[in-house]
């Protein structure tokens, strides 16, 4: 059966993980980028999306969740996604 996958965030001023609904991440990701779904397409891939605000992730149904390497803003191609 296909589960809907949900989100994590971890804001800079917290240490906790805290799950988000799917609103609050594209609200979060939105303020940072004009398009969206680039950076949701890595989070699909395995990376955390990280904004000067918070941390953003996809978490992972019934298994342990482990950290993955993070992408930063700098690391994104030119016109990959918009600012």
């Amino acid at each position: 059966m296909f589960a809907m996958p949900s989100y994590e965030v971890r804001y800079k001023d917290c240490e906790d993980w805290q799950q988000i609904s799917d609103l609050e991440l594209i609200d979060g990701l939105y303020r940072f980028y004009k398009k969206v779904t680039p950076a949701i397409k890595e989070m699909i891939n395995g990376k955390e999306i990280i904004t000067p605000g918070a941390i953003y992730r996809l978490k992972m149904q019934n298994e342990a969740q482990i950290e993955l390497p993070a992408i930063h803003l700098s690391d994104i191609p030119p016109g990959r996604l918009q600012l």
